[in-house]
This record gives C-alpha cells, structure tokens and sequence, in this order.
C-alpha cells in the first residue's frame, strides 16, 4: 500500500494532538505545548489547565485535550490576554452563542492596547523633545563638558524640587514597616 503521506516521530510546526490515545509524561507535554514544566504546574495551580492523572512512577499526564487546553493559554497569552481573562476564555469555550461576549472581551482588550500606543508615543514625543533640548542646551553652554552637567538631570532636580542629592529612594528600608 502505497501513500503521499509520510509518517514521522517528530513534532511538526502546527502539530495538534487531536485524538491521542494515549497521554504524555509532563515534560513531553511542555516541549508540545511550546512552555516549561515549571509553567504547566503554574496554570495547573490557577486551574487553567487539568492532567488526566499521574503515572506509575508519579509523573503528571496530560491528553490531548489538556494539550489543546495549554497551547489555547499560550496562544491567548501571546495576544495580551491576562491569565484571568484567559480563564474566562476557557470557561467560554465550553459554552454555546457565546461569540457577543467574547467580542466585548475583544473590544476591552483593543481599547487597551490603543490606550497603551497612545500612551507609548506620547512618551516618545516627551522623550524626544528631552533629547532635542539637551542637545540644544549642550550646544549652547559650551563652556560645560558633557561629563560634567547633564541638562536633563539639572532640569528634572529643578522640577522635583531636588536639593541635588543624586538618588531618592521611595522604597521602604529593612526592619522598617
């Protein structure tokens, strides 16, 4: 019997377990689900993630299911979703005509990420002009040498309010509450 398809041991891009007979020891699970060990026991103890049992010699199984189930959280992850509103995701997964609430999840998530670009590009716009002034400020004191003052810090001491100490640190001292 002749084929098109070969077979092959190896973990293919885009390899999905769909019906696996059997399950893999924890460690298999995680090169398959592209995280560490340390990772899947992470998502276990937060309850996104379930193994079908442990094996004889006491290590966690995982099927395809749970498989699926992990490469679903990274997946998630990886378009910025917390693991909070990944578990919400899974709890969804389970549910029929749920499509209207995952796109509000969607819509919160976009609005986010366009907050946070906003964001990002005014600091870009307020750092750039920080550079632009020091440079200008350089230039024109030229009596200074770049070592020696910093226009920038000299401003931001102006702005605080500083009495020239270097470093203040907010954060709280040992043995102090």
């Amino acid at each position: 019997m002749r084929s098109d398809c070969f077979l092959t041991l190896d973990i293919t891009p885009g390899f999905i377990l769909q019906d696996m007979a059997g399950v893999l020891h924890i460690g298999k699970a995680a090169r398959v689900g592209g995280v560490s060990v340390d990772t899947i026991r992470f998502y276990k103890k937060l309850g996104l993630i379930k193994s079908a049992g442990r094996s004889a010699g006491g290590y966690r199984l995982f099927d395809g299911g749970q498989i699926r189930d992990l490469t679903f959280v990274r997946h998630a992850q990886e378009l910025g979703f917390s693991l909070i509103e990944i578990k919400e995701l899974l709890a969804l997964r389970q549910k029929h005509h749920v499509c209207s609430e995952v796109q509000s999840m969607l819509n919160h998530k976009l609005e986010a990420v366009r907050e946070k670009v906003n964001g990002l590009s005014r600091l870009e716009a307020e750092l750039a002009h920080a550079l632009r002034s020091c440079n200008r400020e350089l230039r024109l004191k030229r009596e200074f040498k770049h070592e020696d003052c910093c226009p920038l810090l000299a401003k931001l001491d102006r702005i605080n309010g500083s009495n020239g100490t270097k470093h203040v640190s907010n954060r709280r001292q040992p043995g102090h509450k």
